[in-house]
Parts: C-alpha cells; structure tokens; sequence
C-alpha cells in the first residue's frame, strides 16, 4: 500500500469521527433534557443523522468488500451484506452481526464464490 494514500484515508477517517463526536457532544449540550417532542428535527440534527450513517457506510464497503486492493470473497462480501440488509431493516445490532457471520460461514463452508 501506497504512504500517501494510506496517511490521507487515516487522516479523512480520524477527523470525520472527531468531528461527528465533537459536533454530537455540541448539539447534545443544546438538546432538551424532556426528550424528543412532537416538533420536527432541527436542520442539524438532520444532517448529523445522515453524516452518521454515510460515515458507517464508508467503513463498512471498505472494509466489507475489499481484501486490500482486490474485491474480497465471495462469503465476505455477502455476510457483509447481509449484516448491512438486516441492519436496514432495523433489527438489532447483535443480531445484524450474528446473521453476516452465519451467511460468512455457510458461504465459505459450502465453497461457493467467484
């Protein structure tokens, strides 16, 4: 792997997450203790949630469907995807991982792929 690209993801990867907590941290402080209400969300609050999830997205195609510069296997790709699919459809978190890992399994254990 190249230094510089590698130093430039490090470096977009650590100050996108020092942002988000910073700016979570700031617009928690304004938030109101009573909870959520029936008004619609601020504008910030809006965009945070949407950064949130194209942050967690970016990590999860790197890091999901590629093996260092070349598309991973097949079992990888789709427990990963399996994983983010549940996750979509709002099942918990436990279980989001647990399905990929199975799906992962099953995949490599029967030796399909591409």
């Amino acid at each position: 792997m190249e230094t510089i690209p590698f130093l430039l993801a490090l470096t977009g990867l650590a100050g996108g997450t020092y942002a988000m907590r910073l700016l979570g941290v700031r617009l928690g402080a304004r938030a109101r203790a009573g909870g959520e209400t029936d008004q619609a969300p601020s504008p910030a609050r809006v965009w945070m949630d949407r950064a949130v999830v194209v942050l967690i997205l970016a990590v999860a195609v790197t890091g999901g469907f590629f093996d260092g510069q070349e598309v991973a296997d097949a079992g990888k790709v789709l427990g990963v995807a399996a994983g983010m699919t549940a996750g979509i459809l709002k099942v918990p978190m436990l279980l989001c991982v647990v399905l990929g890992m199975v799906v992962c399994a099953v995949i490599r254990a029967t030796g399909f792929g591409w």
